[in-house]
């Protein structure tokens, strides 16, 4: 995976503005008063449909970059990649549960009231992705090649999204149990679904298994050219379909996540968007070493940083952050003066960490894993 964002540095670059972009916006948004700004008036508007595109990016990126990782030897990844997929996927959706685990002790959620654990069941991008990454991976098993690999998540990906306002009509609460109807429902608090969003994971990895077919240094210009050409008829056809689904005034209970035209036009946006990008750092940024290895290295710990920060802004189950405990109370300059600085100290302990670990090889498997068993610990005890 780091040999990976090293060769395709403009794609850690594109994934590092979007996590700009999602924690300045995720910590203001949590800790302004509600009453100084409106969702529906320039600019918050317009900077509510920016924090949208964050996701799509981050997920598209991960679809693309695990081609890549999920290295083929005889058409076959090896036992090694699966098991390390796996542990990965494991502990994403572990950390994911983690962030909401509802009691103090962990013996105690036998016996809290089934209210409490709604909350708990809740489906962030962690165990999105985890999920997904899983489903992938079956994908990489089940294929012989990347070019069959491509063609099943291409027609995944579209699937998914052609499925995606039938699945929010339906209450899977009454179908499934209440750890399960989460991954398919928005209406008890889930952010990320399986439908529309696991469908820009198989858009990009289709995208990455038609990279893989060009040499390194065309890969630019093929991202390019594929960002630039299809973005525009993609936002096009989205607009038509969200405006065409609009007027079945169907009951979704959130309209861009329901409509699968939003998905479409972000999709498109999000392509436009890794186009510019990939063009400035091939034109401008990429004769600036520090721009690369800022990329680089906050790049490859995209997931890390998001957890980083949540740890910040809100505490552990055990320990609330300030976010929990003043919530929406600061106003508009205090709010965005300490989102910045929770934009830096996410960075900071990242790069802080990395400088250490570069020295020393074992340090990062037995943080994490120090790390996951301390949770384990804390959660017991």
């Amino acid at each position: 995976m780091e040999r990976q964002s090293q060769r395709l540095i403009y794609l850690d670059l594109k994934r590092v503005i979007a996590m700009m972009m999602m924690i300045v916006g995720h910590s203001f948004f949590d800790l302004v008063k509600p009453d100084l700004y409106s969702i529906t008036q320039f600019p918050w508007n317009f900077w509510d449909f920016l924090r949208g595109l964050t996701a799509p990016t981050f997920l598209l990126i991960s679809g693309i970059v695990q081609v890549f990782a999920n290295k083929r030897i005889n058409s076959k990844v090896s036992p090694e990649i699966v098991y390390k997929r796996i542990k990965t996927a494991l502990l994403l959706i572990f950390l994911g549960y983690f962030l909401n685990f509802p009691v103090q002790r962990a013996f105690h959620i036998f016996f809290v009231q089934k209210s409490i654990l709604i909350p708990f069941f809740q489906i962030n991008i962690l165990q999105l992705i985890g999920v997904t990454l899983l489903w992938v991976l079956a994908y990489f098993l089940l294929t012989k090649d990347n070019k069959q690999l491509g063609i099943i998540s291409l027609v995944t990906g579209i699937i998914i999204f052609i499925l995606t306002p039938f699945v929010h009509l339906v209450n899977w609460y009454e179908y499934l149990p209440m750890w399960l109807a989460p991954y398919f429902s928005l209406s008890k608090g889930s952010y990320f679904p399986i439908f529309p969003f696991s469908g820009f994971i198989f858009f990009g990895v289709a995208f990455g298994t038609y990279l893989e077919r060009f040499k390194l240094e065309e890969r630019p210009e093929i991202i390019r050219k594929v960002g630039f050409r299809w973005s525009l008829p993609l936002v096009a056809f989205g607009t038509i379909t969200y405006f065409l689904i609009n007027l079945l005034n169907l009951p979704f209970y959130d309209i861009f996540k329901g409509n699968p035209g939003m998905s479409i036009i972000r999709l498109g946006l999000v392509l436009m968007l890794l186009a510019l990008i990939t063009f400035l750092h091939q034109k401008y940024l990429g004769k600036y070493e520090f721009i690369n290895y800022f990329a680089k290295t906050l790049g490859k710990n995209a997931l890390v940083v998001y957890f980083v920060h949540l740890v910040i802004l809100y505490g552990l189950p055990w320990y609330p952050s300030f976010a929990v405990l003043h919530q929406r109370q600061f106003g508009i300059l205090e709010s965005f003066t300490i989102a910045i600085l929770v934009m830096v100290s996410s960075f900071s302990i990242i790069f802080a960490f990395e400088n250490i670990a570069s020295h020393r090889k074992l340090l990062k498997p037995l943080f994490k894993y120090g790390l996951v068993s301390l949770f384990i610990l804390l959660a017991l005890v």
